[in-house]
């Protein structure tokens, strides 16, 4: 008999899982690495990895009550009592040969077993069962005579290393086991059988062991076969496996299997799917873990280096991971969007059972919301890019058509979460019907205070890149739009009790602001000449000295330019609207404008925007009557032309440089006299 040292489960198909401790019968040992066993306590029986198991030493009662177990489960079905009969002929002649030293304790065990199978089958089973038994008993009595004890003992076993999956099927035997269920028997390689090993004796003391799985009378005495003729099916004592080492006996240096480079993101994987922790979080937890282990068990430091590697090269989760492999977050992605789909597709439930739906939606876009925001950023975006943005653009109808405000303020956090992932998801939202709806709902839907700062907050993201609108949008996004915007900057609303939507306007403001090219037909420079602006001069002013860019809330590529800047540039490129400003508040634009001027260091993209600002200045208002900060403006400037190029800078911070001087040439050609008296 066999007992397992370990717990052991594949996917390996005929493969049989156990837990440690179990104890088996081994039927056949069909190579070194798996051998065919049944399990002592139900009598399944499977391939069984041989470096999981041990040999161990049973009594007589102990193995009566085996062989009594394997017996058990004939009685479960009927229809199978001659096969099992079969198979468990081969279970008890295999166990007693291998477990009993002597011929007298084989046969008192199989006395013993003839009596509990006659006990325990009941009508015809009984009769073909006893009948069975006294054969099984004559075959062990003539085994047990002819072979001396010494040869049923296995001898020791050399240590392998665990097999990782069943060997691949080769040529099949003439004759196998027959299986002890209606599934087919496992495909588990054959080989030829090799010759048996000299023994001390004569060839008459060896006979060939019966063929496994065929019904048979009780052998006859053995003749005499030549030594080339295969006799047992048995590996060579050299070859007999157990189990693996412990990693406390393994050397330091010992080699290793190589790790597999998607490990990294299976940990990831499996920590994210088990703690709920978010992707980035997961990822430091592993890295964390790993890295201890690599510090503490310093013999498995170079698997561990590698284990690290893949973490730090898994940039793509759904990517990263085995071939046929999904991540639990892109499943889940694609379940929910396909079930969107379907509620935005059922006109009927639209009109008859509008609000049943409400709380699966929104379970739906709360979980999508959460997903988009912890998982990795790759796994969304590949998601949401899926068929030509299909599953964008279906989310951004069903916003139109539904109008639960608890729905559609979900569905804005939603888009929000999209515009942080990339700025294709931003571009293709602004060429969507969304703006447009946007727009209309800011204008009509005014009671709805927190939609509103939802609303507002998500088309400042759509604006924020810069792009061009498509020229149709207009159709909403036109004076009127501009002229409301202003009005809440400047008024506020009654339904605002906190006050908020004034500074958010003002970035939406500051934002639609950013794709306009020309100040002359610039909708927002038009209206600023007709309505007095002055809380919104204070607050553009405070947020110059601040230097924030509230409209600047991604790290995407290309990068929009400064929004404030943007707009104090097209707000000075004409005299009408550069008066907004007090003399007092020109005062104060004048002196951060000099001084960002003087502290950016060469090279930097927003000292080229400040030049730009103080260059409309000068064009627009009465600099050069007051000529206030001119000489720290003068040694700015100065400083700026006898800049040199450093070979080593890259190419962008060179081109900067270059812009600056030009816009210094500028100044000078258009103000001759402020290059003039300069010490």
């Amino acid at each position: 008999m066999y007992r397992s040292l370990y717990a052991f489960r594949s996917a390996e198909p005929n493969s049989l899982h156990f837990a440690a401790g179990e104890s088996f019968l081994i039927l056949e040992r069909s190579n070194k690495h798996w051998w065919l066993g049944s399990r002592c306590s139900s009598g399944e029986t499977g391939y069984i990895p041989a470096s999981y198991i041990e040999k161990i030493q049973v009594n007589t009662s102990s193995l009566t009550w085996v062989c009594f177990s394997v017996f058990a489960p004939m009685n479960t079905s009927c229809d199978h009592v001659a096969a099992r009969g079969e198979v468990s002929e081969c279970v008890v002649r295999e166990g007693l040969m291998r477990s009993s030293p002597c011929k007298c304790t084989v046969c008192a065990a199989a006395q013993a077993m003839l009596k509990l199978t006659s006990w325990y089958f009941p009508g015809k089973e009984k009769m073909h069962a006893c009948r069975r038994s006294h054969e099984l008993l004559e075959s062990i009595q003539i085994c047990s005579i002819s072979l001396p004890c010494s040869l049923l003992q296995v001898p020791p076993q050399a240590r392998r290393a665990a097999p990782i999956t069943p060997p691949p099927p080769e040529k099949q035997r003439n004759s196998r086991l027959p299986s002890v269920s209606s599934t087919p028997p496992p495909p588990v390689p054959s080989r030829v059988k090799p010759t048996a090993p000299p023994l001390d004796g004569p060839p008459s003391d060896s006979p060939p062991q019966p063929a496994p799985g065929k019904k048979s009378p009780a052998p006859q005495p053995p003749q005499p076969t030549p030594p080339s003729q295969p006799v047992v099916e048995e590996l060579p004592e050299s070859e007999w496996p157990v189990a693996p080492p412990s990693v406390a006996e393994s050397p330091p240096g010992s080699p290793t299997t190589p790790v597999p480079m998607t490990i990294g993101a299976e940990l990831i994987e499996l920590v994210r799917k088990n703690t709920s922790l978010s992707y980035e979080l997961s990822r430091v937890a592993v890295g964390v873990v790993v890295g201890h282990l690599q510090t503490a068990l310093p013999q498995a430091s170079s698997a561990l280096e590698q284990v690290l590697l893949s973490l730090v090269e898994s940039k793509d989760l759904g990517a990263g991971l085995p071939q046929g492999q999904v991540c639990h977050d892109e499943q889940r992605l694609e379940v929910i969007f396909s079930d969107l789909a379907r509620h935005r597709d059922d006109s009927q439930q639209r009109s008859w059972a509008l609000h049943e739906d409400h709380a699966l939606i929104a379970c739906y876009l709360e979980e999508l919301l959460k997903i988009l925001t912890d998982a990795d950023p790759e796994v969304c975006k590949r998601l949401c890019k899926a068929n030509d943005y299909e599953n964008v653009q279906s989310l951004v109808s069903y916003y139109q058509m539904e109008h639960r405000v608890s729905l559609r303020l979900l569905l804005l956090k939603v888009f929000g979460a999209m515009c942080s992932l990339d700025a294709a998801l931003i571009s293709n939202l602004l060429n969507s019907i969304l703006p447009m709806e946007l727009a209309r709902d800011l204008q009509t839907d005014t009671q709805e205070h927190q939609k509103m700062c939802y609303t507002a907050l998500v088309l400042t993201m759509i604006f924020s890149m810069g792009e061009q609108v498509p020229y149709h949008h207009y159709e909403h996004l036109n004076a009127s739009f501009v002229e409301f915007l202003l009005g809440v900057v400047e008024d506020g609303l009654p339904s605002d009790p906190t006050e908020q939507l004034p500074d958010i306007f003002l970035n939406l403001v500051l934002s639609f602001n950013l794709h306009h090219t020309a100040p002359s037909n610039n909708v927002i420079m038009q209206e600023l000449k007709k309505k007095n602006v002055k809380i919104l001069s204070e607050k553009v002013l405070l947020l110059l000295n601040r230097g924030d860019d509230p409209v600047c809330m991604f790290k995407h590529t290309p990068p929009a330019p400064h929004a404030v800047l943007k707009f104090l540039q097209d707000v000075f490129a004409n005299r009408e609207t550069a008066d907004i400003f007090y003399r007092t508040d020109m005062m104060v634009m004048i002196d951060i404008a000099v001084r960002q001027i003087s502290d950016l260091s060469p090279g930097d993209k927003l000292r080229m925007e400040y030049l730009s600002l103080m260059h409309s200045i000068m064009r627009s208002t009465d600099y050069l009557e007051h000529q206030h900060r001119l000489s720290d403006l003068q040694g700015a400037l100065q400083r700026i032309l006898r800049e040199e190029e450093d070979p080593g800078e890259d190419e962008g911070s060179a081109t900067a440089k270059q812009m600056d001087k030009l816009i210094v040439q500028q100044i000078y050609k258009e103000f001759p006299q402020i290059s003039e008296n300069q010490d």
